[in-house]
């Protein structure tokens, strides 16, 4: 058998070794993503002064309290992608210290152990962790916040003095939390029915005198929170939020992912996981120590989010401040298992064959239950492996690339430029990267929109610029009537559309003049759509420009599909040398729902490449079915395209 020392020293050399596997998970490609919208606001908001860092948080949603730790944070490391994130890293390599604590607190050493460890590679923690904002930090918070509860509440049960080093922590701490997030407030109601209950059931005799002491602590915490509780209340109470409820087995099976896993997994690949950290929370169920306290937190935490319906792609990160509960729970199934393992060997060494034992769950022998433990091991590190690889490579869980989008404007961009931020609140994290060059027009100016004054600002920058690059993002609550984009797609003309995570980019060349038909044409495509004829504004170019065509399409009976079209400049030998495909009407006039006899113009816009060499090009253009690219004919003629026109390029 092991000696204490020896013992120790092997926990010890565990932690270092977790602590230093969570620290490089963490810090890891820290820089490798772009920041994303809400990363943007940080960064800019860190830059302010105390005072309007505090009016600026009174506007939004959040409390100004990470925001002011940012700005002290970025004077010491500065505003690189880095320096900037290594704040959040360095909370999640302290959270897993502070669960490794509570694990000693809560169970024993395996226990401990174990729960650092699920901890140190919890892809949701990870991800937090790489990321600018205040998530990471609550987790931390919350952490503590049990902790410092816990040592409050365990010191000196017999006697009605606390410590009051831990009272004075908790109080910081609390309020610490309250400022920094309000989901915070969920951990805090957890912890309170923790300690009602710990106080209720230990030492009923001294129940109301603890009691009195530990409601004081809150009302102190509170006060701290007071100068910001009525603009807290205001802002939660009037936020607009668009909430989901779903029924139970869907949002439970949702919210075990999450919470085991992180959303860096589809639900397909999170099954194996799922097995393993259920069998494991089984094994957890079945051991003595304080299971209900970590239970109570994870449980409380969780309900709050279903209950309130923010189980969403949005909010769904206020999850975190109960993932460090799961890695409580799963731990204390490490520390079964390790219980399971000593005493097995001790009966051996005692010479006991019998290591059956019965219990009100099931009944299994030592060696079956170790055996599935470790099964239950291999596919959560498995899982985990296979989020932590989605994590940092996959582009679907990547981050929006507001870094690439800024450093394709500034390749492209030329006096006469201008950049429209659709919805406004883009501006922070582009001009994060875009500190000069294209003026940034951030649109619209009001929620919900105004399309008069809308429209004056549209016509206001048309007028002045001749190309406009434009940044969609969450316009459906912006611009839910897509007012802007079809403003542009009727008196501009869209040369490219490009998705970078959840921003959507398009560049358009503005026009000076209405279109009208000025080469009459009388085609048919198929046996419903018909080419009155079209517009070439200028067959005379340079390389970097933009040609602008617009169609006039009309439908001479019922259009049963979609169809897109498509232009392209090319060569003699009809090699594509640029090209724009897409729905009319810059995918806002769909062909199914033209009305027969009905005019449809159709801008497109082509951008030409920058090393396009001079001389001519031909200009072709067709349909093609949207479901499977099948061209459609042209008649009188023949064939699946049409040429147009000639250009030149100087």
């Amino acid at each position: 058998m092991r000696s204490p020392k020896s013992t120790s020293f092997v926990s010890f050399v565990s932690l270092i070794s977790f602590l230093l596997l969570a620290a490089f998970l963490r810090f890891h490609l820290l820089s490798f993503q772009s920041f994303w919208n809400d990363e943007g606001n940080s960064a800019r908001i860190a830059e302010r002064s105390v005072k309007l860092i505090v009016e600026g948080a009174a506007g939004d949603i959040h409390p100004p309290g990470y925001y002011l730790a940012l700005a002290g944070w970025r004077a010491l490391t500065g505003e690189s992608e880095f320096a900037l994130r290594a704040l959040s890293a360095f909370a999640g390599v302290i959270l897993v210290a502070l669960i490794f604590r509570l694990g000693r607190e809560y169970f024993d050493r395996p226990a401990a152990l174990g729960a650092a460890f699920f901890a140190a590679i919890h892809p949701a923690l990870i991800y937090y962790s790489q990321e600018a904002r205040m998530y990471s930090l609550v987790a931390a918070l919350g952490a503590a916040t049990f902790l410092l509860a816990s040592r409050w509440l365990r010191a000196s049960p017999s006697t009605l003095n606390p410590p009051r080093l831990a009272g004075a922590g908790y109080v910081l701490i609390v309020s610490a939390g309250l400022y920094t997030h309000y989901s915070f407030a969920f951990v805090l109601v957890a912890v309170n029915l923790a300690a009602v209950g710990g106080m209720a059931f230990h030492r009923r005799e001294l129940f109301r005198p603890r009691a009195a002491r530990w409601i004081g602590l809150q009302l102190a915490a509170l006060l701290l929170f007071a100068p910001w509780l009525g603009t807290a209340v205001h802002q939660v109470t009037t936020w607009p939020s668009a909430r989901e409820y779903h029924p139970f087995i869907v949002s439970f099976l949702g919210v075990s992912r999450w919470l085991l896993l992180g959303q860096t997994i589809d639900a397909a690949q999170a099954v194996p996981g799922l097995i393993g950290m259920a069998g494991l929370f089984l094994l957890a169920l079945r051991r003595r120590g304080q299971i209900v306290t970590p239970l109570i937190w994870l449980l409380v935490s969780a309900g709050f989010i279903l209950g309130l319906g923010f189980f969403s792609e949005a909010f769904a990160k206020f999850l975190i401040g109960a993932v460090p509960a799961a890695c409580l729970v799963l731990g204390s199934g490490v520390g079964h298992v390790a219980h399971l393992s000593r005493r097995y060997f001790q009966r051996i060494g005692n010479g006991k064959a019998d290591a059956q034992r019965p219990h009100p769950l099931f009944r299994l022998s030592d060696p079956l239950e170790g055996l599935l433990a470790i099964v239950f091991g291999v596919l959560i590190v498995w899982t985990t492996g296979v989020a932590l690889i989605n994590l940092y490579f996959s582009p679907a869980y990547a981050r929006d690339d507001y870094r690439a989008i800024a450093r394709l404007v500034a390749s492209n961009s030329r006096p006469g430029d201008a950049v429209l931020l659709i919805a406004p609140n883009q501006w922070e994290v582009f001009t994060y990267y875009h500190r000069s060059g294209a003026e940034v027009f951030p649109l619209p100016r009001t929620r919900p929109l105004d399309p008069i004054g809308t429209e004056t600002d549209m016509e206001k920058i048309a007028a002045k610029y001749d190309r406009l690059f434009v940044l969609w993002w969450g316009e459906a609550q912006a611009d839910p009537d897509r007012f802007v984009e079809s403003w542009l797609n009727s008196r501009a003309f869209k040369a490219l559309d490009q998705w970078y995570g959840h921003v959507r980019l398009s560049t358009y060349a503005v026009s000076r003049q209405a279109a009208k038909i000025e080469s009459p044409l009388a085609l048919r495509f198929g046996d419903s759509i018909a080419l009155e004829g079209f517009t070439l504004k200028n067959a005379a170019l340079a390389p970097g420009d933009i040609l602008q065509l617009t169609l006039f399409w009309r439908a001479e009976k019922r259009v049963t599909g979609r169809y897109k079209v498509f232009v392209h400049v090319t060569a003699d030998d009809g090699a594509p040398l640029a090209q724009q495909d897409g729905e009319p009407g810059g995918g806002l006039r769909p062909t199914s729902d033209w009305k027969p006899g009905e005019q449809v113009p159709d801008n497109h816009g082509i951008l030409l490449p920058a090393a396009l060499p001079p001389g001519e090009y031909r200009v072709i253009v067709g349909l093609y079915r949207l479901d499977d690219g099948v061209r459609l004919s042209v008649s009188p003629g023949g064939g699946d395209s049409l040429f147009l026109s000639l250009i030149r390029v100087k």
